[in-house]
């Protein structure tokens, strides 16, 4: 039998039209500012002042690992995971929709990042549109895949755990975003916009997954999922690392004095 397809209740269409509302109009903002139409250069410039002081040090070693957790080639192994983890249960719909939304959100960033042009805080050797620093594809990223992860954890585990879990990939989001601004990749609007696009998609993504409900077997396998992302980052990260490590060196060394936001 087919199934009919839904519409969000009234209640929680409005809260998501409110959340949509509220992302785009932070997210325009933002881009109104990398674009030289208002001076958050000023914001930016003063936080990644204050991060210059601290790069080098004792923090140095967490933030490396903290931001391999938003790398692209990371996320892409968690993205497949999850989506293989519905299509396993008989979630064919979730899986086409948390797909389009993973596999979405890479390309709406590199469109943006073209679009404003913006340099970064350091001097990074990347090519291509990965050269510029408006949005953080880390953040928005992060974000989208660990938000919708953080959702599913929050529907599928009771009692403390549930909040514990939820908490941790939400504070995981955040840390990632400051790892950024630490290791000079990015300006905090930048990190800021990435939130914002990723807080969209988000949105997107609820709306299309409520339209066709489907039995929640994915549930049992979050834990293993969950398992399996955690067993994965260990060995991504002995690989990566190294070259992440010399790479952030080499541009401590030869930051630009005086560099400020440009559209």
């Amino acid at each position: 039998m087919r199934r009919r397809p839904r519409t969000v209740p009234t209640f929680a269409a409005r809260q998501l039209g409110w959340a949509a509302g509220v992302a785009l109009a932070v997210l325009l903002i933002l881009m109104a500012g990398a674009a030289g139409y208002w001076p958050v250069a000023i914001i930016d410039r003063a936080v990644d002042g204050l991060a210059s002081n601290f790069r080098g040090g004792p923090l140095y070693p967490l933030m490396l690992v903290v931001t391999a957790l938003g790398d692209g080639l990371f996320l892409t192994v968690v993205a497949v995971i999850t989506v293989a983890s519905f299509l396993f249960t008989g979630g064919r719909w979730r899986a086409l929709c948390y797909a389009l939304c993973f596999g979405g959100m890479p390309a709406a960033v590199q469109a943006l990042k073209m679009w404003i042009g913006r340099e970064r805080p350091l001097d990074i050797p990347y090519t291509g549109s990965d050269m510029f620093s408006f949005p953080s594809g880390h953040a928005s990223n992060a974000a989208l895949i660990y938000g919708a992860i953080a959702g599913l954890t929050f529907v599928t585990f009771r009692g403390w755990l549930r909040y514990v879990l939820t908490g941790a990939f939400l504070l995981l989001i955040l840390m990632v975003g400051v790892s950024r601004i630490y290791l000079g990749a990015h300006w905090l609007s930048d990190v800021l916009a990435g939130y914002a696009l990723a807080g969209l998609f988000l949105v997107m993504l609820a709306i299309a997954v409520a339209k066709y409900p489907e039995p929640p077997k994915f549930s049992r396998a979050i834990p293993i999922t969950l398992f399996v992302i955690a067993a994965a980052f260990p060995i991504y990260l002995l690989i990566s690392l190294p070259d992440s490590e010399a790479l952030y060196r080499a541009i401590e060394l030869h930051q630009k004095p005086g560099s400020s936001p440009s559209p």
